[in-house]
Parts: C-alpha cells; sequence; structure tokens
C-alpha cells in the first residue's frame, strides 16, 4: 500500500474503510490535491527565486492553505459537494488575481481557470460545472471588458522572463490534467472491472439459483404427486373405516329397540376412533326372557374392532343357534372360542375381551350377572348395590384355567342397573389432568337415584365431556343403563 492509499484509508470512516466505491473516489480526490499542492508549491519557489513575482508566491502560499483546509473538511466528513464548490470558488480567486497583475486576457494563467470547472464538475456534480462555467467565463469577460476601456494592468513579471512564466504555466496545466486524467481512467477502468466481476458473479449466483429453483420446483411436482396419492389412499381408508364404522353399528340394536324391550333405557357408545372395541349384544329369547352383554375388546380401533365382528358372531352362535342362555357358561364357551381363535394365528396370543352377560327373567322376576372383569351397579328395591365379576377375561393365554362365576338377583318393577366397559373411569383430565376413576364414577351413578333414564344419560355425557375438556379421548367408552 502506497502513501497516497495510506493517507486515503487514515481519512476514510470505519463504514468506508469496507466499500471500494469510497476508496477509490478518496484516492482520486487526493490524488488532484496532491498534484495541485505540488504544482503551488513549485510555483511558490519559481515566483520567489525565479520570476521575482511577489503576488505569485502570496498566491502559492493562498494555494497550499487552501489544499490544507479540504483535506480537513475532507477528513471531518463534509460531503463531496461542498468540497468541489469550496475547491472551485476558493482556485477561481486566486487565479483572478494572478491574471490581473500578470497581463489580464493575454496571461497563460487564463488556462488554469478550466481547472475550476474541471473541479466543480468532478467533485461535486454536473449543475456545479456548468454554473462555474458560468462564473469562469464572466470573470475572462470581465478581463477582457477591463483591457478593452483602456485600463492598464499592471504586470508584474519583467518583459524577459514573461515567456519562462508562460511556458511553466502551460507545463504546469497540462501535467496536472496528465494526471488527472490517468488517475481518472484507471478508476473509471477499475469501476468496470469490478461491476464486471459483479456482473460475473450474479450471472453465476443466478444460474444457480435458477438451478435450484428448477429442482425444487421438479422436488415440489413429485411431492404433489405423492400427496395426490397418499390423499387418495386416504380417502380410499376413511372410505373403508366408515363403511367398517356402519357394519360394526349395524352389529348393535338401535337404542330405541333397547328402550322397547324395558321399561326404559340408555345407551352411551363413543368409540375413541372411528371404529372401536366397545360394543353391546342383546337377544330377546321371549317375551318374559332377554339376554343383554357389554363387551369390551382389547385394543382400539380397527384391531378391535375385528374383535367385536368375532364376539358377535360367536354370541349369536352360542345363544340363538345352541340355545345356551347361562351367562356363566356363556362366559366359558366364549372363552373357549376366542383362544382357539387365536391359538390359530389369526389375531393375537394376547387378544381377548373383558365382558358383562346379563340375562333377565321376568317371570320369576330374578337377573342372572356374570362378569369378566366388569362389574354390574344397580338401584335394586331403592338401594344402590354392586356386583363384581370375576378376574379373569375372556380369551387370552395368560390364564389356562379359567373360573366364571354368575350371581342371581331378584328384582322389582322400575329398578335400574348400569353395566359398563372401563372407557369412562379411565378417560383422563379435570384440573390435574388424572383419570376419572371408579369411584367417582360410582358416585355419580348413585346420585341418579329417581331420575329419569334419558336425563341421567345427559348426566353422564355433560360429566364425561366437562372432564375430559381439550384433551383426547383415552378409550372406547360404553355404558348401558337399563330400567327393569
Amino acid at each position: 500500500m502506497n502513501i497516497l492509499s495510506k493517507f486515503s484509508m487514515w481519512m476514510l470512516s470505519d463504514q468506508e474503510k469496507y466499500d471500494l466505491v469510497a476508496i477509490k473516489k478518496a484516492n482520486f480526490l487526493l490524488a488532484t490535491l496532491q498534484t495541485t499542492f505540488i504544482l503551488s508549491f513549485i510555483y511558490m519557489l519559481f515566483s520567489q527565486f525565479v520570476m521575482l513575482y511577489p503576488t505569485g508566491v502570496k498566491v502559492c502560499i493562498y494555494f497550499l492553505a487552501v489544499h490544507v483546509i479540504l483535506i480537513g473538511l475532507f477528513k471531518f466528513k463534509v460531503t463531496p459537494f461542498i468540497i468541489g464548490n469550496a475547491y472551485s470558488f476558493l482556485t477561481l480567486s486566486g487565479f483572478i488575481v494572478v491574471a490581473f497583475t500578470s497581463g489580464g486576457v493575454s496571461s497563460p494563467i487564463i488556462a488554469w481557470l478550466l481547472c475550476t470547472i474541471v473541479s466543480a464538475y468532478w467533485y461535486a456534480n454536473k449543475l456545479s460545472g456548468i454554473i462555474w462555467s458560468i462564473f469562469t467565463i464572466s470573470a475572462v469577460v470581465l478581463l477582457f471588458v477591463i483591457e478593452y476601456f483602456g485600463v492598464e494592468l499592471h504586470n508584474e513579471i519583467a518583459d524577459d522572463l514573461y515567456y519562462v512564466f508562460s511556458g511553466t504555466m502551460y507545463l504546469g496545466i497540462l501535467g496536472y490534467y496528465l494526471i488527472v486524467i490517468i488517475t481518472y481512467e484507471k478508476w473509471q477502468k477499475e469501476a468496470k472491472e469490478k461491476l464486471k466481476k459483479q456482473n460475473d458473479e450474479l450471472a453465476t449466483t443466478y444460474e444457480e439459483l435458477t438451478q435450484q429453483t428448477d429442482e425444487i420446483l421438479a422436488q415440489r411436482e413429485m411431492l404433489h404427486e405423492h400427496s395426490q396419492k397418499l390423499e387418495k389412499v386416504n380417502n380410499q381408508l376413511n372410505s373403508s373405516i366408515n363403511y367398517a364404522s356402519k357394519i360394526q353399528k349395524s352389529l348393535m340394536e338401535p337404542e330405541v329397540i333397547i328402550k322397547r324391550a324395558f321399561s326404559d333405557a340408555f345407551i352411551i357408545w363413543e368409540p375413541r376412533d372411528v371404529v372401536g372395541g366397545d360394543f353391546y349384544w342383546f337377544s330377546e329369547i321371549s317375551n318374559t326372557k332377554k339376554i343383554i352383554a357389554v363387551i369390551d375388546c382389547t385394543g382400539h380401533g380397527v384391531p378391535a374392532a375385528f374383535m367385536t365382528i368375532m364376539a358377535n358372531d360367536l354370541l349369536h352362535q352360542l345363544v340363538n343357534i345352541s340355545n345356551i342362555h347361562e351367562p356363566k357358561t356363556i362366559l366359558e364357551e366364549l372363552d373357549k372360542e376366542i383362544r382357539a381363535q387365536t391359538s390359530k394365528g389369526q389375531t393375537s396370543v394376547e387378544d381377548g375381551m373383558d365382558m358383562s352377560i346379563i340375562s333377565i327373567d321376568y317371570k320369576t322376576l330374578e337377573l342372572t350377572f356374570a362378569g369378566a372383569k366388569q362389574t354390574l351397579y344397580g338401584f335394586l328395591d331403592n338401594e344402590f348395590k354392586v356386583f363384581k365379576g370375576g378376574k379373569f377375561p375372556i380369551g387370552g393365554h395368560v390364564f389356562k384355567k379359567k373360573v366364571y362365576d354368575q350371581e342371581v338377583i331378584s328384582f322389582k318393577e322400575d329398578d335400574v342397573i348400569y353395566t359398563q366397559s372401563d372407557g369412562y373411569q379411565d378417560q383422563f383430565g379435570g384440573r390435574d389432568f388424572r383419570k376419572f376413576l371408579k369411584k367417582r364414577y360410582r358416585e355419580l351413578l348413585q346420585k341418579q337415584k329417581h331420575v329419569e333414564m334419558l336425563k341421567q344419560k345427559a348426566i353422564l355425557e355433560d360429566e364425561l365431556h366437562s372432564w375430559k375438556g381439550k384433551h383426547k379421548q383415552t378409550d372406547d367408552i360404553l355404558i348401558v343403563g337399563i330400567k327393569l
């Protein structure tokens, strides 16, 4: 880095030191100021010792001071517009003084007046160049008018030295413009090279971006095709699942049929998914004998729904075809069939179900209950009672020897019984996000004494949805309430 470049960097701010345009502009300005400063110093010595021209010495000292002031203005971040106009004013005034004392219009200093115009154009702007052109021409015209009207201007330079003075003035102006033009052309060339380099970089970047855009568009089109395929498959799956839901609902008697078969009834059936593993089964053996079952198959969704279809078919075969009406025996036979099916590899070895079966005989006013991990609740003879089922599930291969018991219970007209899966009591929610629990469910049922069945259903549903809130449903939910 040369002295000029170091000086330029010193004059720039920290931010401008990383701006190539600012650096080049500073170098150009300082190069021209450096040239005129050196010329002013040489002319000062020349005027003092050769030309014996005291006014020339004073003007050169004035020019040296002007350069120091302009460099100071640049250092303190004064805009090039102000510096250019100040330079033109200060130099024009000095040149006019020399012209008045060295021959007027015929003085060789007139050639330096172009420096005023060029400086305004380069350092300020085009408009400033035009304005200072007018001022400069006006100054020359003033000199011409003065001489035209016979006003004699004193020439301080001796006649025998005037040619030397003229030669040095013309050589100086030629040297000045030569240096300035070379510097300006170098600056322009570097600017063009930089611009070309930037354009090349932009072209390369544009090509890369175009290629990336094409790749993104291709990937987007591919993703769109995959999305359409997935959407089609999803629609097909949803259609199949919705159809499976219709099939599952068709396996269960409508609530209105259950209500007609007894004094009154309600059913709350809310699968966690579109289809579920909870279902109820009903068979009217005769006008006086009815069997109802609540079944909770292992799992949720489609796999559990397949188990409900299997259980429905087996119950129909055992009760309606084989005429097995004793709840205990139904559980035992159903367990054998489920285990036989799972041992063939048709389902998981742990697939099974919890179940309660109730046989209701209106001749004897007795109901027989058998449960596999399910509980029967009821208001019997105005007293809330709890009947627990056995500890073994239906199916599965964990327990090889299973025993199912049953209980015969007397009832009166308008007594109420409830049987359910564990989905309601296992639902997470509440302020502390915990299970509803069997105790809270039992206490809720105890409050329903003498409440109409339709109202009971609404209370149970409202309590469930309030407890669940915005949380996801934990399990399939099924509650069957019957007024005997």
